[in-house]
């Protein structure tokens, strides 16, 4: 039997981590049916059926999950021994992801500080609001906002969220009940649906939300769509001080609730030596005590 040459593995990696033929030629740069023509190479090669295929999806069958699984190693393996090769040319880089509201509205303003601390360093940073493969993405450590529970992971907790509805001065002058706020226009963000029902909760009130909304993919969408008068929008104080600060933008009720999510910075356990994520550990937790004082 002959090997399955490298490129047809990644291939398979891929489209068997996604569970989507088209997302990994999206992640590959290559066409929907070229991935699907290495997998049943593969599967022609090896004699073994991977994928269990129906119209709209496609899924490991027991030995594909077996073979994923240790593909998936094989390949982890490989990109461990050339990042150790090349680990003198970015020793002194710190590879940062860092969810988009969190990167603009709070680690790009501190930026010069780090430099100033730390002028030998570089940090590298991209922005992303998904699971990162920090091996495969070559990433030291990550800011993400959630409930502080990833397996496997440190988490420091960075930012507590206190949300507060905020909305343009126009729009507030007409909002002076929590029954007004329930039938204003709300915004909301499409990866936490469930945001608005969860700050009405707590503030003793039910909430569903309309079959009609005003849906957007990110805080810094809803940001902007809020400041141009559109709608009301539930922000984090801390984050869109600047906006309050100039009159831009006003809280409408006098109802501040502690959110569900918060943001933290998370890397795995294995990272914990690296002088990049103690470098970066030791400036991020400088910076946050000095907001506290």
């Amino acid at each position: 039997m002959s090997f399955p040459s490298l490129n047809t593995l990644r291939t398979f990696e891929a489209a068997a981590r996604h569970l989507s033929f088209n997302r990994a030629a999206d992640e590959l740069c290559i066409s929907p049916s070229a991935v699907s023509h290495q997998i049943r190479q593969l599967e022609h090669t090896l004699g073994i059926r991977l994928f269990l295929r129906s119209e709209r999806r496609v899924s490991l069958t027991q030995k594909g999950e077996f073979y994923f699984k240790n593909v998936q190693q094989g390949i982890q393996i490989l990109v461990q021994a050339t990042n150790s090769l090349t680990t003198p040319m970015r020793e002194h880089t710190i590879r940062i992801s860092a969810v988009p509201f969190f990167a603009t509205r709070w680690l790009m303003r501190r930026l010069d500080t780090f430099q100033a601390h730390y002028p030998g360093w570089e940090l590298a940073i991209q922005t992303s609001t998904q699971k990162s493969e920090f091996d495969r993405e070559d990433l030291d450590l990550v800011i993400r906002r959630g409930a502080g529970d990833w397996p496997g992971m440190i988490a420091h907790l960075l930012l507590r969220e206190s949300l507060v509805p905020v909305c343009a001065p126009a729009m507030a002058r007409t909002i002076d009940t929590i029954v007004a706020l329930k039938g204003a226009t709300l915004l909301h963000n499409s990866q936490v649906p469930s945001e608005w029902s969860e700050w009405f909760g707590k503030i003793g009130h039910t909430f569903s939300a309309p079959t009609a909304k005003l849906e957007f993919q990110n805080s810094s969408q809803i940001l902007e769509a809020c400041i141009a008068g559109v709608g009301i929008a539930l922000m984090d104080r801390q984050l869109i001080f600047q906006e309050m600060a100039e009159g831009r933008i006003q809280s409408v009720v006098d109802q501040q609730v502690d959110g569900m999510r918060n943001y933290y910075l998370v890397y795995p356990k294995s990272h914990t030596t690296r002088k990049s994520v103690q470098i970066f550990l030791e400036w991020i937790s400088n910076e946050l005590e000095q907001m506290d004082r």
